[in-house]
């Protein structure tokens, strides 16, 4: 019996000095975001697993038509509804001379189908390389 537990032991801690581990690796995620043709120059987007246990709800914010989550909070694999938002400030932005916490009401860029009622979808793979790009129109 002692050999036995002792042969466990030592099996456990092999797989665990192997880097063999119970918790699921995280994947950097990274993309281009378009609009009509256009860089979405600021905005956000969001990954929401479709099967809640097997995945995280993270996010990054969109920059120069582009996004991009590090692997520490990156997504582990599976399937995601995705969810893009930017303001559309037509031409206007908020006033830089407006006294603090003056609120600038901007409406959404995007159709609801990009955002509140989202019909995108990713599969993140660990073979990767999980590049999601999105052309919206």
């Amino acid at each position: 019996m002692l050999i036995k537990l002792i042969k466990l032991f030592v099996a456990v801690l092999l797989c665990f000095l192997s880097g063999c581990s119970s918790e699921k690796q995280r994947l950097p995620i990274q993309g281009n975001i378009t609009f009509n043709g256009m860089a979405v120059m600021e905005g956000s987007i969001q990954f929401h697993p479709l099967v809640p246990t097997e995945g995280f709800l993270e996010g990054a914010m969109i920059q120069e038509g582009k996004y991009k989550i590090p692997a520490q909070k990156g997504l582990l694999p599976g399937k995601y509804q995705v969810l893009v938002s930017a303001p559309d400030y037509k031409g206007k932005k908020p006033d830089p001379t407006a006294a603090p916490g003056a609120v600038y009401q901007s409406k959404e860029l995007f159709p609801e189908i990009y955002n509140t009622k989202s019909t995108l979808a990713v599969e993140v793979t660990l073979q990767g390389p999980n590049n999601f790009d999105f052309h919206l129109k």
